[in-house]
Parts: structure tokens; sequence; C-alpha cells
């Protein structure tokens, strides 16, 4: 049932991803208004590598929820996820951009998240007293959104590893098939 593998994929996704939502929890590391300017770029640069580890280890994670026995395991998804590179290149790219779609739509849907439920406003003491922060963070809108985001993340993650699943169980099935005789 796909649907099922999906969801088991997303959960599994849900799941491995847990430093990513740490990370994404973090304001000082996210927003430029919470904390300096080396934080953020220290927060970008984690959340960059956080996400292509997730994007390679999501054909594992995938692996992990739905395994298909000698076929997609644990132990043989990188494999299999660099034989549908090498053999289904045009279709592995196209998944890699959809899931990069998906992504980008995450955040626009935190952008969405933002506007309705604002996360950051200035703080009127600000004016009077130097040694108060210029921003205030509402934390509990502030990791709402870090929710939101982090939910259309791991979908990304999870279709990705979804659909090299797919392609490379489509693989093994044409290979398996055309050595029988």
């Amino acid at each position: 049932m796909p649907l099922a593998t999906f969801l088991r994929t997303w959960l599994a996704s849900i799941v491995g991803c847990l430093p990513l939502f740490a990370l994404l929890l973090i304001p000082e590391l996210m927003r430029s208004r919470a904390g300096s300017g080396q934080l953020l770029m220290i927060g970008m640069f984690a959340l960059l590598a956080l996400l292509v580890a997730a994007f390679i280890a999501a054909p594992v994670m995938s692996a992990i929820a739905a395994p298909v026995a000698d076929r997609w395991t644990a132990r043989s998804a990188l494999r299999a996820t660099r034989a549908v590179w090498r053999v289904r290149t045009a279709q592995a790219w196209l998944t890699l951009v959809v899931a990069l779609l998906i992504y980008a739509a995450g955040q626009a849907v935190g952008y969405w998240v933002g506007a309705v439920v604002p996360s950051v406003s200035d703080n009127p003491a600000f004016g009077t007293d130097e040694s108060e922060a210029r921003w205030l963070i509402d934390y509990p809108a502030y990791a709402l959104q870090a929710v939101a985001i982090y939910a259309v993340t791991t979908l990304a993650i999870a279709w990705y590893g979804w659909r090299i699943r797919t392609l490379a169980l489509a693989l093994t099935g044409a290979g398996a098939r055309s050595a029988s005789p």
C-alpha cells in the first residue's frame, strides 16, 4: 500500500531529523533579530549541513520504515540509490527537484505562519534602556513557526526517500525479471 509506505517513511523522517528540529527551535541561530550575525551564520551553515545529511540519509530512513527483503534494506539503500542516480538520472533529478520545491513550500508556509502569528516584535524598552534587546521573541509563536517548517521539510525529505525507493524497486524488479528465464 503506497500511502502507508509513504506515511511510515514520513514518520521515520520526523524521528530521524530531530537534530534539524532542535536547530529550528533555537531562535538565536535561525533569526537575525534574535542573535548576532555570527550566530546566524553558524545556524545557516548548520541548517545546510543538516539538510544535506537528511537528503542523503532519506533512502536509509525509507528502508528502515518500509524495507523490502533483499531489495531495499538499510544496508542496501545507499547502494540502490547510487544505482538509481546512475541508471535513471533524469528521474532522480526530477525527484530531487520536486523534493526541493516541497521544501521551498515549507519555507512559504513558515513565512505565512510567521505573518499570521508574529514571533518578533519591537522592544519598547530598547529606546530608553540601551542594555535591553532591540527585539522581543515570542517563543511559543516562534516554536509554532518552527513546527510548521519542520513538518513540511520532513515531508520533502520523506518524499525524496519514498520516490527513490520506488525507483530503486522498479530498477531491481526489472533486473530480476530480465535475469529470470
